[in-house]
């Protein structure tokens, strides 16, 4: 059966499901245990390719990124095209732009994890029982830190969401100018800047389910109020293009 392997939380997990459904292309889900699962990820991952979820593996081998599984998805599955020739430019800049906003995110994450205990215990493996996950909560810090090894977070998230998160969420407001899609109708372009809105507040529960401390750590406020605009149109574009 075709996997994805993922973590629930993450906007490029998000990317790649949403592609992969909007294809009604059928597979199954397993969440990635950051640190713990690192063997087993390894292992799955094609030699010379850097272990990361999502990975999506199927009868045609193993493939990482969100960006690469969805176009996999359009490959296999049916429905309107997310990837159509005319919006390749549109949906590269938004791809590029969506990629250095999520590293941020991930930094902001991984800082404020290290210091809210809810979400350190959400961030525990599902299969621990109640009474053990409360004791084991610190050792989600282990986690985060080697999150942010693994993949070079961001040490000044402050100064990473000024100089790269503000402007690219500007450029979308910009770019929009209050139109539903970034192209004549839904593409892949919006489906990887709608990921963006995620650092400011993440999508209803509905959509993706959130504990409420991971809730809290992927929540900024200063962004929340300054682009209201943004998350409805976030919002709305879940209402009509993303199944419950």
């Amino acid at each position: 059966m075709r996997t994805l392997y993922g973590l629930g939380y993450s906007g490029w997990t998000e990317k790649a499901r949403w592609a992969l459904e909007h294809h009604r292309v059928p597979y199954r889900y397993r969440e990635h245990t950051p640190l713990l699962g690192e063997p087993a990820l390894r292992w799955r991952t094609p030699r010379g390719v850097h272990p990361s979820v999502p990975l999506l593996v199927d009868e045609g081998g193993a493939l990482t990124g969100s960006f690469v599984i969805a176009k996999r998805a359009e490959a296999l599955g049916q429905g309107a095209p997310l990837f159509p020739p005319e919006a390749t430019d549109t949906i590269s800049r938004w791809e590029d732009t969506s990629e250095r906003v999520l590293r941020v995110g991930r930094a902001q994450v991984v800082a404020a994890l290290l210091h809210n205990p809810r979400a350190q215990v959400e961030s525990l493996p599902a299969f621990l029982p109640g009474w053990l996950r409360g004791l084991l909560a610190p050792s989600a810090r282990m986690g985060a830190h080697f999150i942010a090894r693994k993949h070079r977070a961001a040490s000044d998230v402050a100064s990473a969401i000024q100089e790269t998160v503000v402007p690219a969420l500007e450029q979308l407001r910009a770019e929009l100018g209050g139109r539903p899609y970034l192209r004549d109708d839904l593409t892949y372009a919006d489906i990887t800047a709608a990921a963006m809105l995620q650092l400011a507040r993440p999508v209803d529960d509905r959509y993706m389910p959130l504990g409420p401390g991971t809730r809290e750590v992927w929540t900024n406020e200063s962004l929340a109020a300054r682009f209201p605009d943004l998350l409805a149109w976030r919002d709305a574009l879940y209402a009509k293009h993303r199944k419950p």
